[in-house]
């Protein structure tokens, strides 16, 4: 369970592809209903390739994909395909190139890596000859990562749905639906005073965020979006009697736009 800096990928003009520049703006967005997809790619022997440019050298050290459909495929930095990101995370490689992937989603820890640019090239789909498809992409560094996991009960992830509901004058109802949102709460009992001092930092900084819960490379269940800690911070309450047991509080984080 992880807290990243908001994602790299915030603005379409840093994406670059060989291939349907006007589906590449989604994989910013959560919502894997909308894809990047490839066209006139429809081959195993054709390569499509995405790429992020970064306007400063950035510190990435997660990569999250979600909803792709990519056996064979290179994540690499800085342009150059040899520089694949060393992974951290356990998974059927060591660094990021696949060659008979099967999962649709999965989520990377990798070593530190100072980076100009982000690239995946896309070479063969799990289903033969089909476009390429990434729905959403994220490039990031942790802020976060949570050595004290709460209990199921102190877990609350989300789907809420903002729509407006229509009473129509047959007494019959209509609900008319904006979006489906993300939103998660998390309980954590007998915090330490360093791990306290670093939750507060966190939610002081007052900036975007991506919650990642139990990201792993393998039968991932794809909970990542794009967050902000809305308030309070209230991480003073002690958990026990005794001061040095530690402080009870919780992180509620809503959905905001990419």
């Amino acid at each position: 369970m992880e807290l990243l800096k908001a994602n790299y990928i915030n603005t379409s003009t840093a994406i670059v592809v060989n291939s349907n520049t006007t589906t590449a703006e989604y994989i910013m967005n959560p919502d894997t209903s909308y894809q990047y997809v490839s066209s006139g790619f429809n081959n195993d022997l054709t390569t499509a390739t995405l790429r992020i440019n970064f306007s400063e050298t950035l510190t990435v050290s997660r990569l999250g994909l979600v909803g792709m459909n990519l056996k064979d495929f290179v994540l690499y930095y800085n342009g150059v395909t040899a520089n694949t990101f060393a992974l951290t995370t356990t998974g059927a490689t060591t660094v990021s190139n696949f060659t008979s992937n099967s999962e649709t989603s999965m989520f990377m820890q990798c070593a530190a890596q100072a980076c100009t640019s982000v690239s995946i090239d896309m070479k063969k789909t799990i289903t033969a000859n089909a476009e390429k498809a990434l729905g959403y992409f994220v490039v990031s560094q942790e802020h976060i990562d949570f050595t004290q996991i709460p209990s199921s009960k102190g877990y609350t992830p989300v789907i809420d749905t903002s729509q407006v509901l229509h009473n129509l004058s047959d007494g019959n109802s209509r609900i008319q639906v904006i979006a489906d949102r993300w939103k998660a709460e998390i309980s954590l009992s007998y915090v330490s005073v360093a791990f306290r001092n670093t939750l507060k930092t966190t939610y002081q900084n007052h900036e975007g965020l991506v919650f990642v819960a139990f990201g792993t490379m393998t039968a991932w269940d794809n909970v990542i979006f794009p967050c902000v800690w809305v308030a309070p911070f209230d991480f003073y309450k002690f958990s026990d009697n005794a001061p040095s047991a530690g402080f009870d509080g919780k992180i509620r984080l809503l959905e905001t736009t990419p």
